[in-house]
């Protein structure tokens, strides 16, 4: 009798300790997602003179702060670049004179809570306000010269949006499933698609994109597996996808290590854009 009182306690505290930890996950799970990097960064800070500070008010009236890259040729691609989970857009600084070298143009919105952009991070914010970049982008560069870049977390912002608009190209670095199937297989001990609000689900989005799509993917990624991406690119249209692996390469493949050559060749194999 006593064994089983124990028992029944054991089970009772086991029950109560999984459902705590399963509501703190449930309730904490956006400060898993975005780690933000509040503070405005001047890209001058890091020797990128060419860039220039943008602000965009939202639809729905919150300020969003980036960086701006001017194209300095009327030919040349400008991308549209949807950055990761983790710090801001100096982060990606060297990244930005790189991809901007040949004369290429950059816009790069901060997230909502980063860079001192307003408001709060959610998948639904982000979304709205990838639309919202692209539509000011809109105003002076047409469709086919645009190129929507998403690294990490952004390549679900960059896939969503681009299945809705016109561009030139897609480019994913490091890009995942979903953001749900990530979950999933890291807390395989919890109900993910029960507790999990942003579930980013680009392997549903990337068939209704219509644009040449080139993938990006490090073979020593230990955040998001290489097979995610192979995935993914499978579930792409047939033909327009292409997926390049950089073996020995991390998380978010260096630009200097590989994409700043494939990433021009495979940008010339398509049509040239013109001025609008």
């Amino acid at each position: 009798m006593l064994r089983h009182r124990w028992l029944r306690g054991a089970v009772v505290i086991a029950a109560l300790t999984y459902g705590f930890i399963a509501a703190y996950m449930a309730f904490a799970q956006r400060s898993f997602l975005y780690r933000p990097a509040p503070n405005w960064v001047d890209p001058s800070a890091h020797n990128l003179l060419q860039a220039q500070k943008i602000e965009i008010r939202a639809d729905d009236g919150t300020g969003l702060v980036g960086w701006w890259i001017p194209p300095k040729r009327g030919d040349a691609p400008v991308f549209l670049y949807f950055h990761g989970n983790a710090n801001g857009l100096d982060r990606r600084a060297g990244r930005f004179g790189l991809m901007s070298a040949d004369g290429s143009g950059v816009l790069a919105l901060s997230y909502r809570g980063y860079g001192s952009s307003g408001g709060r991070p959610s998948e639904v914010a982000l979304h709205a306000d990838a639309l919202r970049a692209y539509r000011h982008l809109r105003e002076t560069v047409p469709a086919n010269r645009i190129v929507i870049f998403g690294e990490s977390l952004g390549s679900g912002v960059a896939l969503n949006l681009a299945r809705q608009v016109e561009a030139k190209a897609v480019i994913l670095d490091s890009p995942y499933l979903s953001v749900l199937a990530r979950g999933q297989a890291n807390y395989p001990w919890l109900p993910v698609s029960w507790l999990l609000v942003d579930t980013f689900r680009s392997d549903l989005w990337i068939a209704a994109v219509e644009e040449p799509v080139l993938i990006l993917h490090g073979t020593a990624d230990r955040v998001i597996p290489p097979d995610d991406s192979a995935k993914l690119a499978m579930r792409g249209r047939p033909s327009r996808v292409t997926r390049i692996l950089y073996p020995g390469e991390p998380h978010v493949v260096p630009y200097n290590r590989g994409p700043d050559r494939d990433i021009p060749a495979f940008l010339a194999r398509l049509p040239v854009g013109s001025e609008p």
